[in-house]
Formats: C-alpha cells, structure tokens, sequence
C-alpha cells in the first residue's frame, strides 16, 4: 500500500492513465452526456473507496484496455460516478482497421454453387474451435485491399487478385470505438498456406452461401464478424441482380 492509500496495482495504472490523458487528450474528450472524470484526486477517492482498479488495466501490442471514471445521471436527474471499460489501439500508432475477407471458390453459371472459404481455429476467448471467415488486425502502411489479399493467403493458402470493399462497422460500440473492413475476394488460385505461429487454425472449410447460412441458424457458426460479412455480401449481390 503506497502513501496515497492506494495499492501499489492502483499507483500504477493510474500512473500510466494520467500519463496517457497528457499525451493524448484526444482520448478523453467529447462525451457530453456521460463525461470522463479527470480530476486526479477524484479518481484516486473512488478508487481508494470502491476498492477498484481504474486507469490503464493492460497493454499489448494490437490493443489497451483502459478503466474510466465517468459521470452519469439517474432517474431523477442526480449525478453518479461509475467505472466505464474501454479498448482502444495502442497510442501513438497509426489508428487501422480490422479486416475480414469473404473468399468465393468457383462460380459458372449457378452462383449458388460457389462456396465461401472458412477457417476451423481455436480462439482463446471460447476455449473452443470457432468456424470463422478469414481476419486480421490492421496493418499500419498497408492499404487494407492489400491486407486483405495477405490474410486471405497465409491463414487459407487461397490467392486472389483483388479485393472488393463490402463495408465497414464498428467492433463493438459498448466498448470500444475500433472499426472493422469487409472485403470480397474471388479466388484465383492456391499457394502454401502460412499462418503464424500463434494462431491454432487446424483447418480451411469450404461451405456454399446456404450452408453457411444453415451453420449460423444451428449456432454451428457463432462468430459476428462472419455474419456481418455473410449479410454484406448478400446486400452487394442483390444490389448487382438489382441495377
């Protein structure tokens, strides 16, 4: 326990928070309806008084996970503190988006009987194997369709030669204000698949648009960004039919 009556955990990510509202205020600002308390002392008091950890609880490479102050009102208009959890990229990095490619294998003159490349890989979250489309982190310098193109090869070892932007969506608005890209590669080959060393991906899955709808209906398929990109695609085709 440290002099201010913090632990020594408290001290410190409230060190690094106070640092971090320093050198980027920009990530402190706005929010008129449930502000961030930055007033140190006020911090510290709840912190001491609620027995919390606030500031910055972990830091990676890809991701910061930060524990706000915020000021909230409840029914009666009355004013309240609370924490707030948030993610946000690494300060100071370039600020990129997620990537996540839906990859179309053959298409003659039925395109129902194309098929959608998959990827079987364990997620450590779950602590299950998860059935997923392609995706990746961003890269700071490289166009996303390039990205795109990259994790579509080294996680599946199928090669396209474009990328179409389907859209754009945030992560998860409740906690973070990262953004995700949807692209559309029709395959054009295959090369060595190259995946790295930290991702447990056992296999590349091959399902039609119906199978991979049916797989989401049953709960085979759970993964969010799969069924945003599935919905995307759909949209963009129904667009063509349309025009």
């Amino acid at each position: 326990m440290s002099e201010s009556g913090l632990t020594d955990r408290q001290r410190e990510a409230l060190t690094r928070y106070f640092w971090l509202l320093e050198e980027h205020p920009e990530l402190f600002s706005g929010r008129p309806h449930r502000p961030i308390v930055n007033q140190r002392d006020a911090v510290e008091k709840f912190s001491k008084e609620h027995n919390v950890v606030l500031g910055v609880l972990a830091e990676t490479p890809y991701l910061w996970l930060i524990n706000d102050l915020v000021q909230s009102q409840d029914s009666s208009g009355a004013a309240f503190l609370h924490p707030y959890l948030r993610i946000i990229p690494p300060p100071g990095q370039a600020k990129t988006n997620g990537i996540v490619v839906l990859a179309t294998v053959g298409y003659g003159d039925n395109r129902a009987d194309e098929s959608i490349v998959l990827v079987e890989q364990e997620r450590h979250a779950t602590g299950t194997l998860e059935l997923e489309l392609p995706r990746g982190f961003g890269k700071p310098g490289t166009p996303p369709e390039i990205h795109a193109l990259e994790e579509l090869r080294t996680e599946t070892g199928y090669v396209g030669e474009q990328a179409e932007h389907l859209g754009t969506t945030l992560t998860d608005s409740g906690t973070t204000d990262g953004a995700v890209s949807f692209f559309m590669v029709s395959v054009t080959d295959r090369a060595t698949q190259t995946p790295e060393p930290q991702e447990a991906i056992l296999r590349v899955v091959l399902l039609t648009r119906g199978e991979l709808w049916a797989c989401i209906a049953s709960g085979a398929i759970r993964d969010a960004f799969t069924v945003q990109a599935l919905a995307l695609y759909e949209h963009r085709l129904a667009t063509k039919e349309a025009s």
